[in-house]
């Protein structure tokens, strides 16, 4: 969860000094990038604080995010910058709840271009301000703001507060005039400024000495202004500089020394913390009056500032904070550990967990920092706060088996998530025989079933059968009565990929709904994602095209409103969904989808039925543009996702892939030569899917009958087992082979009465790219079809005359086809844009045409030209029609 008093300058309540000049050049510019860049202590998140008050006075749209120090901080850079600009009124395209969630996973390119679109649709002044971003400077983040920058609208600014500079492209923007730069030369006081600030204490001190010792450094003065106020008179400030340490330090030393002894403690011991609270600082201290310490010190204007309107939160200026970390670090380690233990503890109690993480991870004895975050449920966190939070864990060596269950758990589920599946099932091994499942079952049932979990979702990224006493266990454990929410929504979700695992297709989806409104119920969106994507994966595997998308559509919308654009989980749902749109004929929108997805499910929690979707969309795409190199490639790279995973049975549909693609453009000797290389699947693959069988023979028989030659033993065994998989594909296909050989043996009207139930079946799921897929055979059944075309209904018809067209013969050496407007979804409002395009309308007068905003405009036309794959207006004009749209 995000902290929303990071996307609010603090609310201060000491005598600031109103910096005019600084914020005027600031609020006044009309440079793209402003960066403070000065040392700490010299007020640039206060100089920035008043610029955001002078932009909101204006009716400015302004957005801040101030960066913390959190190990967390770097992943969730982005998700921030989205949240501090949904606050700030722009429009994204995601939820409040995701946004609020923090859209855990989010890829840097998709928040990158999210926010240019957002600042472009939004046709009044923008500025983003980000304090402390030296705090998570990284390569990843100083490409993402080179590439906002250089794409953002004219009325957008943002503005960097760092005590460095930051490594972006600086050079270009100065040369261009877009860079207000101010240094710790700009952002010092005046000798005027410095006098104003302090004119209260003033006169106890020699004025000319002050100036020269402070230097206009603003921490220092405020530091100084503190420590005068309980003293009547000070000869000298000389001895301020009896310390080697910094001012900053020293000065602290003073206010804190001057402060009661109770005080001193309290503050010394919550300086663990980044922020502090009422219940954190009772927790860490032992105290209970926690809240009217930290109002006293804030009153005292110690250096305490609230951070929220209500006084929940505070913070201690981070030079004072680290001057009293420093001193409690002198007291030793063993009263660090203590401290971070109880922040930890308390923290984890809150579900603050990525704060209570980084408290553990400072905890230098291992076993107690495991104990924080066993308790915190290890890796079921996870399922509360995404796969993000397990990072910490995946860090640390691995706990001896059996001493942290949860934690153990939660470095297999990261390691199996990730791809690195001997790792993840050496440490669940090692955790199985430590705690064998039977004993942990009697003693803590609810143990076992994340024990079983886990063992059995790595099963599924390691593409073996679940063994088949997991189902007893499953069962009873739903019996029992005292599992909390969490476990029963995972409960069903194991008995639904249980069911799924056998092929029982039926009780997959009564666990999978059941699994789903459960999940719904209690806030478990991973579960209800996963829920969605099983019940379409069964509903494919009996070739119900159109209910397994909406099951996939529904996957897809929960990712994203959760886990946010490029999450693994998004990742995984657009590339089922776009398998299921190749099947359809969409291929264009298919491709699009997978074109960033791919490479998120080959690094992360990619699995067989959705390595196999991915691939085979994109390689039956490139057939389809008779691109034969690039369908190769493909394939080749899903056969290295299968080496890396060690994924058998993914690297031989892979090679019957290669070999139906090579048949569908004719290439029968190259898939023969194949074929007689590959031996039927193995026993292990037919208990993975016994449809394998199926498909191995539909090969051999397409192969034959491009041949020339008939097998009958080899198509009623076939027939046989299409009949009792139930599958609607299977029927595709066989009905396609029995056109091909009464075609063969010249029965034109048998030929095409098969031919017409293929086409039927494939009407009722929206499967015509199953058909398609024939293509070298198909023209032979087309021919024999040719005189008995009244057989045909005349919807058929045109089918028929489409698959003529498109077939290899029709673009003899495998010549890239044109999409055809059924293969482009084009919007109505984007065929209104291609009209007014073609009647040459600037965007401003299509904007004013339309009713819409001229932003707008300019997104419509970016998503014509990507679909129909130009670059020019003109080009556009003239696809759009060729293709018919206008």
């Amino acid at each position: 969860m995000l902290i929303q008093t990071k996307l609010a300058p603090p609310n201060r309540s000491i005598d600031l000094l109103w910096r005019a000049t600084l914020v005027d050049r600031i609020t006044g510019t009309g440079q793209h990038l402003t960066v403070v860049s000065a040392p700490a202590g010299y007020g640039k998140t206060t100089l920035l604080s008043q610029c955001h008050a002078q932009w909101r006075r204006e009716d400015v749209a302004v957005a801040w995010y101030s960066v913390d120090e959190s190990k967390f901080e770097a992943d969730q850079f982005f998700a921030y910058l989205m949240a501090a600009l949904h606050r700030a009124g722009l429009p994204l395209p995601y939820s409040q709840e995701a946004i609020e969630a923090g859209l855990p996973g989010l890829a840097a390119e998709a928040a990158a271009r999210a926010i240019v679109l957002a600042l472009e649709a939004s046709e009044e002044p923008v500025r983003l301000i980000i304090d402390d971003y030296h705090r998570i400077a990284s390569q990843g983040t100083n490409r993402f703001l080179d590439y906002v920058i250089e794409r953002m609208p004219a009325h957008a600014a943002i503005i960097i507060a760092l005590r460095g500079l930051p490594d972006i492209a600086l050079s270009s923007l100065r040369v261009s005039g877009q860079l207000l730069q101010l240094e710790q030369s700009d952002l010092r006081f005046s000798d005027s400024e410095a006098r104003s600030f302090i004119s209260d204490q003033s006169g106890k001190v020699d004025w000319e000495e002050l100036i020269d010792r402070t230097q206009g450094w603003p921490a220092a003065l405020q530091l100084l202004r503190l420590w005068l106020a309980g003293r009547d008179q000070v000869d000298t400030l000389a001895h301020l500089t009896r310390r080697s340490s910094d001012l900053a330090d020293y000065l602290a030393e003073q206010v804190v020394s001057g402060l009661s002894p109770e005080t001193q403690q309290f503050l010394l011991e919550t300086s663990i913390a980044q922020r502090i609270c009422k219940g954190l600082g009772d927790a860490i201290s032992g105290r209970t009056d926690s809240a009217q310490m930290l109002d006293q010190l804030r009153r005292q204007n110690l250096l305490v500032a609230p951070l929220d309107e209500e006084g929940v939160w505070y913070r201690f200026h981070p030079l004072l904070r680290e001057f009293l970390y420093d001193s409690l670090a002198q007291r030793g380690q063993a009263m660090l550990d203590a401290l971070h233990l109880r922040a930890a503890s308390w923290l984890a109690g809150q579900n603050l967990l990525p704060e209570a993480l980084a408290h553990a991870a400072l905890v230098s004895d291992a076993a107690a920092a495991l104990g924080i975050i066993e308790a915190a449920g290890g890796w079921r966190m996870a399922i509360r706060g995404g796969l993000a939070l397990l990072r910490h864990l995946d860090d640390l060596d691995p706990a001896a088996a059996g001493d942290f269950p949860r934690v153990t758990l939660g470095q297999a589920y990261y390691a199996a998530q990730h791809g690195r599946l001997l790792e993840a099932r050496a440490l669940l091994d090692g955790l199985l025989a430590a705690r064998p499942i039977v004993e942990v079952e009697r003693t803590d049932p609810a143990l076992a079933c994340e024990i079983l979990c886990n063992d059995l979702v790595t099963h599924i990224y390691e593409d073996r059968s679940f063994p088949p006493e997991c189902l007893p266990i499953l069962e009873r454990q739903l019996a029992h009565e005292g599992h909390d929410p969490t476990l029963r929504v995972l409960l069903h979700h194991l008995l639904c990929l249980d069911s799924f695992d056998r092929g029982d297709d039926l009780w997959c989806r009564v666990h999978g709904e059941k699994a789903c409104k459960l999940a719904r119920l209690h806030q478990l969106p991973l579960l209800e994602v996963y829920a969605y994507q099983y019940l379409g994966l069964s509903q494919m595997r009996t070739g119900r095209r159109r209910e397994a998308e909406l099951y996939f559509r529904r996957s897809l919308e929960h990712a994203t409103r959760h886990f946010g654009e490029g999450s693994p989980q998004v990742a995984v749902a657009i590339a089922l969904l776009a398998y299921t749109l190749y099947l359809s004929g969409d291929l264009s929108t298919a491709t699009d989808l997978l074109e960033s997805a791919l490479p998120v499910i080959e690094a992360t929690e990619g699995w067989h039925e959705v390595f196999v979707a991915a691939y085979a969309t994109q390689a039956w795409f490139a057939m389809r543009t008779g691109n034969l190199a690039q369908a190769e490639y493909v394939i080749q790279r899903g056969h290295e996702t299968s080496e890396r995973r060690n994924l058998p049975r993914l690297r031989y549909q892979l090679e019957l892939m290669r070999v139906r693609m090579l048949l569908s453009l004719g290439h029968s000797d190259r898939a023969a030569q194949l074929l007689a290389g590959m031996v039927a699947p193995s026993a292990t693959f037919l208990r993975r899917d016994r449809r394998l069988s199926c498909d191995h023979r539909v090969a051999l028989l397409t192969c034959a009958l491009q041949c020339g030659t008939v097998d009958a033993t080899l198509m009623a065994s076939l027939e046989e087992d299409v009949a009792d998989a139930g599958s609607i594909v299977l029927e595709i296909e066989m009905h396609i082979l029995r056109a091909a050989a009464h075609a063969a043996g010249g029965r034109q009207t048998e030929a095409a009465r098969s031919l017409r139930l293929a086409l039927e079946a494939a009407e009722s799921e929206g499967l015509i790219g199953i058909v398609s897929q024939f293509g070298a055979l198909l023209p032979a059944i087309l021919e024999a079809c040719e005189e008995v075309l009244h057989l045909f209904e005349p919807a058929q018809r045109t089918v028929v005359a489409r698959l003529r067209q498109n077939s290899p013969a029709a673009r003899k050496g495998a010549i890239a086809i044109p999409p055809s407007a059924s293969d482009i979804i084009v919007t109505p409002r984007e065929v209104d844009v291609l009209r007014a395009l073609a009647d040459g309308m600037s965007s401003k007068e299509m904007a004013r045409s339309l009713g819409v905003a001229e932003s707008t405009i300019k997104t419509h036309r970016i998503n014509i030209y990507r679909k129909l794959n130009v670059a020019t207006r003109s080009r556009a004009i003239s696809a759009a029609r060729n293709l018919r749209l206008i």
